[in-house]
């Protein structure tokens, strides 16, 4: 269900603003809208606040720095948070900015050292494997205090240019030079070129002017013989990644020392911020200020008993009368027990309902995971889905949505044990040979069973919406919707009676009286769609029927899965060697489990955003943002 708002104003004297903003953020129940009277117009930060902004704005940047080169702890806030939000701004500032002066120089040069760590330890590789395949063209004996040593590449298919820079290599040095190529692969050729030092200049004109590929190395291997240099390159690839290891251990020790104070400092800069931010959104006079806001119906009681406490009775709390479209544009907060919170995120990604509309959480609650159970439907596969999200739910437990997707995943697994028992199945087929019998019946064979139930259940999953699209007419006083709805319930309860006529279950007499009832619902139902009903109101109709043809899905995932079963049984059994057998099981049944887990999930959300919902639920609703703490 979603909670009943309630639309506040609070009027206080203005020495007394600070208070009542910093009672409200430690509160956090007002969603605080912007003030749009123009008798009292909003404010305006004065010089003093916009320095102070400035300063804390700042400071959060260095503290948010500082923790994004630390390892993350999950370390909790210390508990003087509390005591320190009440504490006035210059406080806080003191004590970042001693804090800071402690802790950044050291935070930075670790970070420093590591990242010039990793990114030698990234670029050395590249070197190492060039010089592997140029040390056996370079010659044992150079005098490097004489002559220089110049590597380039050249593509196989420019041969020649490598006999034309050797040309004019022995030109420019008067025959002072060697120049030796050798094969690298099929399409590449590496040259060393030898030269006396006096020559380098005009050489590296050469060679710029060819666009030729140097192999340059850092100037710290300037001078070296390529061997030598090679060989430090494997000593340092060596020993880089113990100098990274140490590092991190020591950004590890100053994380579990400072993380804490950074994170709270991080959380009071945060709330400083917003506290002075908020005041550009109320209204202003030379004397007072005024503040508007929404908050839920059950808690005016204890906001007013919050600001009596610490502000005193210069401040009033007034419940301001609401319209219909006040109402309407109310923000929306979900109030749904702890076993339908984790389906709360899911309504979310469609969009959240309108105030005062049907919540359609609890219903998710109930038929996605009953959806999901019968499409998986096998006890072997629900257990390993049920061991994975438990282990996701502990893997996210600081993470609300994924912990959330794997609270449903976890109830929808628990479903296809259930349903599993229900059809006999574990790991599809073996469920016969391990003893394992149907309760209900066996799907894999009896396919006209599965298909008439999940018929059915659509057709009884889209009355339901639909009835409750009438109920949300009604309230809404909607004539449109109720007669379109209306119409199509009647339209659908005329089917369903002829159907059971055509199949036996109900006398022929009754078929006169379902034609009529069918004729007079799509008659009221192309009155209420206007000019175009008549082209629109059998177009509804069969999109109707064929929402619930849909509901089909779920037999035929379901039956997909025990196939694909059934052939890694099989396959299994094909094969001679036992071994080779179980790897190709545990490989299908492997990829049979991943698409239980996901293509359930998808299919059961697609039924009720698409055919469910269109029914009767209409989103638009604005979430509920508290003014709050950040922590």
């Amino acid at each position: 269900m979603l909670l009943s708002m309630a639309k506040v104003q609070i009027i206080g004297t203005k020495s007394r603003r600070p208070q009542t903003v910093q009672t409200l953020h430690r509160l956090g129940v007002v969603h605080i809208i912007d003030w749009r009277n123009e008798a009292a117009p909003r404010g305006v930060l004065e010089q003093d606040a916009l320095q102070l902004r400035e300063n804390l704005a700042y400071l959060l940047t260095q503290v948010q720095a500082i923790l994004g080169t630390l390892p993350n702890l999950n370390l909790p806030l210390p508990p003087q948070y509390d005591e320190a939000s009440a504490r006035p701004a210059d406080w806080l500032l003191n004590e970042v900015k001693t804090g800071l002066a402690e802790i950044e120089p050291q935070a930075q040069a670790l970070a420093r050292q590591r990242a010039q760590l990793e990114e030698r330890f990234s670029s050395l590789p590249r070197y190492e494997a060039s010089l592997r395949r140029l040390v056996p063209l370079v010659p044992a004996l150079v005098d490097l205090e004489q002559f220089t040593i110049t590597a380039i590449w050249v593509e196989r298919r420019s041969q020649e240019l490598l006999a034309s820079i050797t040309r004019q290599l022995e030109d420019l040095t008067e025959g002072q030079c060697e120049t030796i190529s050798g094969e690298v692969d099929s399409d590449l050729l590496a040259a060393v070129l030898v030269f006396p030092k006096k020559h380098a200049e005009a050489v590296g004109k050469l060679l710029g002017q060819e666009n030729i590929s140097r192999v340059r190395l850092p100037s710290e291997f300037s001078g070296q013989p390529l061997n030598q240099v090679l060989a430090e390159i494997w000593r340092q690839l060596e020993e880089i990644p113990c100098q990274i290891e140490a590092i991190a251990h020591e950004q590890a020790q100053v994380a579990r020392q400072w993380q804490s104070r950074l994170l709270m400092w991080q959380a009071l800069l945060r709330d400083r911020l917003a506290q002075i931010d908020v005041c550009t959104r109320l209204g202003h006079t030379d004397y007072t200020f005024v503040l508007e806001g929404w908050i839920p119906q059950g808690r005016v009681a204890e906001l007013t008993a919050a600001l009596v406490k610490t502000v005193g009775d210069e401040v009033l709390v007034n419940v301001l009368p609401l319209s219909p479209a006040e109402k309407e544009a109310a923000p929306v907060a979900f109030d749904n027990p702890a076993f339908i919170k984790p389906f709360e995120p899911l309504v979310g990604l469609l969009a959240l309902p309108k105030s005062g509309g049907i919540d359609p959480t609890p219903l998710m609650a109930v038929f996605m995971p009953i959806f999901f159970g019968m499409i998986l439907g096998d006890v072997a596969y629900g257990a390993i889905i049920l061991a994975l999200a438990l282990y996701l739910r502990h893997r996210f437990k600081y993470r609300d949505t994924l912990r959330s997707l794997t609270e449903v995943l976890l109830i929808g697994s628990v479903w296809g044990i259930f349903f599993g028992f229900l059809f006999g199945e574990f790991f599809g087929t073996l469920g016969e040979e391990v003893g394992l019998h149907p309760l209900w019946f066996d799907r894999g064979h009896d396919v006209e069973s599965l298909l008439l139930l999940t018929i059915g259940i659509g057709a009884g999953h889209i009355v339901l919406g639909l009835s409750l699209g009438v109920w949300e007419a009604v309230r809404l006083k909607n004539r449109h919707k109720l007669l379109e709805r209306g119409a199509m319930l009647l339209v659908l309860m005329a089917l369903f009676l002829m159907v059971a006529i055509l199949t036996g279950y109900l006398p022929k007499s009754f078929f006169s009286p379902a034609s009529a009832l069918l004729v007079v619902a799509l008659a009221v139902l192309i009155y209420s769609m206007g000019k175009i009903g008549l082209f629109l109101g059998p177009l509804e109709v069969i999109e109707t029927v064929g929402n619930i043809l849909s509901y089909l899905r779920i037999a035929a995932i379901g039956l997909s899965s025990i196939y694909l079963a059934q052939v890694a049984n099989e396959l299994a059994g094909f094969v001679g060697n036992v071994v080779v057998g179980v790897i190709i099981a545990v490989l299908f049944h492997t990829l049979n489990v991943a698409l239980g887990a996901f293509s359930p999930t998808i299919q059961s959300l697609r039924l009720h955003y698409v055919e469910f919902f269109s029914k009767f639920y209409e989103g638009g609703g604005q979430p509920f943002r508290p003014f709050r703490r950040s922590m």
